[in-house]
């Protein structure tokens, strides 16, 4: 038994396709846990703030949060561009599985992205850019369920520098992506907000809440940051939109 393991190991790893889907698992493993580190830190720039304790206490509700926006993201993003999803898995099993039904199951989903794009990119160029960075998400996961190995690490390669490079040359959108996306969570977003001190309640100082932390609230008025300690506080919501 473990000479046939030890045989199937020794193929496996021989084989070029192979060395390129493991450069892929690990690549993707170490990369990818950093890009919503990226975003946030681009957000924090953008605001001219950091706080240290963001990333070391608050990283499993970074991940939190990154996760459902992510999913917004990309379900916004199959709205607009996710013909090129099929379309790559189309183009690699044309020649192995020619499928007239294929066909016009692309054309109508190609329809139905031209309607959507036309439609929400006359909002704001941040659907725009949700677009174009879609555009090579979907190419790459297409590629990734049927391409080779060494054009998934291609794609990869070529992924990972379109998203760190449009990251840090749009960063005012991706500020804004994720100040929407804190606003949703009540985490910040420019909140109207009371900040009470507990030890003298006519202590009272309100601002727009930036970003809170495990540990701090970043709150600006009249162009001035405060930071607090969340220690003896008590953080007042004054958002109209939140029902009582």
């Amino acid at each position: 038994m473990i000479e046939k393991i030890k045989k199937w190991s020794i193929n496996f790893f021989a084989k070029e396709d192979s060395t390129y889907h493991i450069l892929v698992f690990v690549i993707s493993s170490v990369l990818y846990p950093f890009f919503p580190i990226i975003w946030f830190i681009i957000f924090m720039k953008e605001k001219m703030i950091f706080s240290y304790d963001f990333f070391t206490n608050g990283m499993f509700g970074l991940s939190i949060f990154f996760f459902f926006s992510l999913i917004l993201f990309l379900l916004l993003g199959f709205l607009l561009v996710g013909f090129f999803t099929f379309a790559t898995i189309y183009i690699y099993k044309r020649k192995e599985e020619p499928n007239h039904d294929s066909k016009i199951a692309l054309l109508i989903l190609f329809i139905i992205n031209c309607i959507v794009f036309l439609t929400l990119t006359k909002i704001n160029t941040f659907i725009l850019y949700i677009a174009v960075l879609n555009i090579f998400i979907f190419i790459h996961i297409g590629i990734l369920f049927v391409g080779r190995g060494l054009h998934k690490f291609a794609s990869l390669i070529v992924f990972t520098f379109i998203f760190i490079f449009s990251s840090f040359y749009f960063h005012q959108i991706i500020s804004t992506f994720i100040e929407n996306g804190l606003l949703q969570f009540r985490m910040g977003g420019d909140i109207k907000t009371k900040i009470i001190d507990m030890k003298n309640h006519q202590n009272i100082i309100e601002g727009n809440l930036t970003l809170l932390t495990p540990n701090k609230v970043f709150l600006h008025s009249n162009k001035t940051m405060t930071i607090f300690n969340r220690d003896n506080i008590i953080i007042e919501i004054m958002d109209k939109n939140i029902t009582k």
